[in-house]
């Protein structure tokens, strides 16, 4: 994981982090998931279609250890919610993928207050139309597959403290996450 923070696109001094992250039970499922099928035959159907879709930023901290199940105090991102979509995934390698999120400056300062972020979390989701495994009934809601954006304990794929930063309304914060394979 890497961020900064940007002023008017240039890079603030001593704003950057950057640092290995853990892949949580969460992501660990997941991937387990994601490269098995439940059935093989006439009619192939995967255990999950799940995929990395949101990222999240905390201004709490925990230990960085496969157990994490939530960021330890999520900031709200916009008015109403903890997750936001990432903005791209790119491969800068052919083991490896980069997603990408800069959050605006009216995003995480929500009425201009500053806030101090040290965490951030990935995850994952289905959207409902694409829904096909067993692994795809939601986190609490059969029927309902969908990690709920507005709310702030849901379980992340990955997750990374670090030492605080302070975004403020001035500011944009980008994060790169990669995962190499």
């Amino acid at each position: 994981m890497w961020a900064c923070m940007r002023e008017r696109g240039k890079l603030v001094p001593g704003s950057i982090r950057e640092g290995h992250n853990v892949f949580t039970v969460t992501g660990r499922n997941l991937l387990s998931k994601l490269l098995s099928w439940q059935t093989i035959g006439a009619t192939d159907i995967p255990f999950t279609n799940r995929r990395i879709r949101w990222m999240g930023v905390g201004i709490g901290s925990q230990l960085e250890v496969t157990t994490v199940s939530s960021l330890a105090q999520p900031a709200l991102v916009t008015s109403t919610d903890f997750l936001v979509p990432i903005q791209t995934s790119e491969f800068p390698s052919s083991t490896s993928v980069r997603y990408l999120k800069e959050f605006a400056t009216n995003e995480i300062t929500i009425a201009g207050v500053p806030v101090a972020i040290t965490e951030v979390g990935l995850f994952a989701d289905v959207v409902p139309a694409n829904m096909g495994g067993t692994e795809d009934v939601g986190h609490t809601n059969p029927t309902d597959p969908t990690l709920k954006p507005t709310v702030g304990s849901n379980p992340p794929v990955a997750y990374k403290a670090f030492e605080s930063i302070t975004k403020t309304s001035d500011f944009t914060l980008e994060i790169r996450w990669e995962l190499r394979f």
